[in-house]
């Protein structure tokens, strides 16, 4: 090649070159000013952008410096020790602000009336925000994650294995479930004689969820599933060790000692989950049905698709159900476990709820020598209000996020396509304005009306999100902890052991940091006297 030839090559590398380096400089530098001056000519402002890292660094400093802090078992606020840049961002910029993750704009929606625009809108202008591959081989592109028509096509298929007829009739399993932890508890008690004995329930109650889970949703396969749950359980630590990294583009291909485990795991949930399905399939094909679990409910709706038309009337893909089973074990685990923990907790600190609540449970469905039904469960209004108000005070998601898809007018500020939207469910859940000058504290009777006249703002209780997208779920869960509650208050009376320590963390769903130590003591099955 001659001279010449090698300065048309240079010049061509130079202007790729130069283009690439103008692309990342509008994308790093220029975009984020000027939409932070978009937002701050609003009126809204926020910490500063820092190139490439956003506010990440001041993140992690807040959070490493109220990591060791704990609260008394009186107080409810972990805002300052599981959210503490959120805290000091509101006291300088109030409600709505806007952040940095990385070098994407994200605003900080403290506002009930713009979360509502938010959660309630149907036309696809608030889609769900990526969630990168360590958080999608735990939850799979299920309900949580899809957007569109691909969204209505799996609801429509999910959805008939959550109705309430169907999940009453699993009331049995549940109960049943709840009884074999129980006959432990009972034993241990029996033995430990008046003094009680101390059970950590955290795990205990993980343990059972997963046990529920495996049962309703896979039926006769639940030892299979039970395999998915150690595997999901061990994603989910690899999921929450990466959370607050800066995403790098193309690491996930990288054979880092965290993916090649990630890997191995989602593996084994895939080969597991393509085991039982396929069992199932066979099933069917010999006229034995799907099963009348989760599973197989969903599977019967998909089979009634047409498999062709409209996209949204299509039936789902083999790696659209595994997803679906990978979303529904790990959300109809996770967060009812820490739902009935957290209730303990409260219900442990709190005696004299404790009792009303064991009378309640006794009047409506006997005694412990009483078979628990679904229709007697619905009955049990206290506990209703107990397990809203520990949802309102310990949900398992502190915030949810969105990002716009296009540019948006929320509430009368003007939203660049492309912004995250971060809803603080649980700053919202202490808001004052909304909830009363009581809101931190523990107080169920404000629910004695309902969930829509329990604060200022009708539907103020975000814990299964809102509108649309609320969690196909809810219902499953609520049943399952009244289930696994009234026959825990039918046999025990329960303290918080002096030992707990009430540090309250994040590791993707809210828990008890060090577990939750709890005294039972064994009560007369015929007096509930101990």
């Amino acid at each position: 090649m001659g001279t010449g030839g090698v300065a048309l090559v240079a010049a061509a590398l130079a202007v790729v070159v130069v283009t690439r380096l103008w692309t990342v400089l509008l994308h790093l530098v220029w975009r984020p000013y000027a939409v932070a001056s978009a937002f701050a000519r609003q009126g809204i402002r926020g910490p500063p952008y820092r190139v490439l890292v956003g506010n990440s660094k001041e993140v992690q400093a807040m959070r490493a410096a109220t990591s060791g802090d704990t609260l008394d078992l009186t107080s409810h606020d972990y805002i300052p020790r599981v959210m503490p840049q959120y805290r000091a961002w509101m006291s300088l910029y109030g409600k709505v602000f806007l952040t940095w993750s990385s070098s994407t704009p994200a605003l900080f929606v403290g506002s009930y009336d713009m979360v509502r625009r938010v959660l309630f809108d149907k036309s696809g202008l608030y889609g769900k925000t990526d969630p990168g591959p360590t958080i999608l081989s735990l939850i799979g592109m299920g309900l949580v994650f899809t957007d569109g028509d691909d969204w209505s096509r799996h609801r429509r298929i999910v959805h008939p294995a959550f109705a309430m007829d169907k999940l009453k009739s699993m009331t049995g399993a549940m109960a049943a479930c709840a009884a074999e932890v129980i006959r432990t508890w009972e034993a241990r008690a029996a033995a430990s004689g008046e003094q009680g004995v101390t059970v950590e329930v955290g795990q205990q109650f993980t343990e059972l969820t997963a046990d529920v889970i495996s049962h309703t949703a896979f039926g006769s396969s639940y030892r299979q599933g039970k395999e998915v749950f150690l595997a999901q359980r061990e994603l989910q630590f690899i999921a929450f060790a990466s959370i607050n990294s800066v995403r790098v583009p193309g690491m996930q291909y990288v054979p880092t000692k965290a993916n090649v485990r990630r890997w191995q795991l989602e593996r084994t949930v895939r080969g597991t989950l393509m085991a039982i399905i396929g069992e199932r399939h066979a099933a069917a094909k010999e006229a034995r049905g799907y099963g009348s679990d989760l599973l197989g409910l969903m599977l019967e709706a998909n089979a009634a698709g047409d498999g062709g038309g409209k996209r949204h009337q299509q039936a789902m893909s083999i790696d659209e159900i595994i997803d679906e089973c990978k979303t529904f074990f790990f959300a109809g685990h996770d967060t009812t476990a820490h739902l009935l923990t957290w209730a303990m907790f409260l219900l442990g600190t709190h005696p004299e709820w404790q009792q009303q609540l064991r009378d309640e449970v006794i009047r409506e469905c006997g005694g412990a020598d009483v078979p628990l039904r679904g229709d007697a469960l619905n009955k049990l209004k206290l506990v209703t209000m107990v397990l809203y108000e520990t949802l309102r005070l310990y949900g398992a998601v502190p915030m949810i996020a969105r990002q716009a898809t296009a540019d948006a007018d929320l509430c009368g500020v003007k939203v660049p396509k492309g912004t995250l939207l971060l809803i603080p469910i649980a700053m919202l859940h202490r808001d004052e304005e909304v909830w009363g000058a009581d809101a931190g504290a523990f107080n169920p009777l404000r629910f004695r009306d309902g969930m829509g006249r329990a604060a200022a703002h009708p539907n103020a209780l975000l814990s299964f999100s809102l509108g649309p997208r609320s969690c196909i779920g809810q219902d499953f869960a609520m049943l399952e902890a009244k289930a696994t509650l009234a026959l825990i208050l039918r046999r025990f009376a329960f303290a918080v052991a002096p030992e707990y320590v009430h540090a309250p963390a994040d590791f993707l769903t809210l828990q008890p940091s060090k577990g939750l130590p709890v005294v039972l003591k064994l009560l007369d099955p015929h007096t509930s006297a101990i």
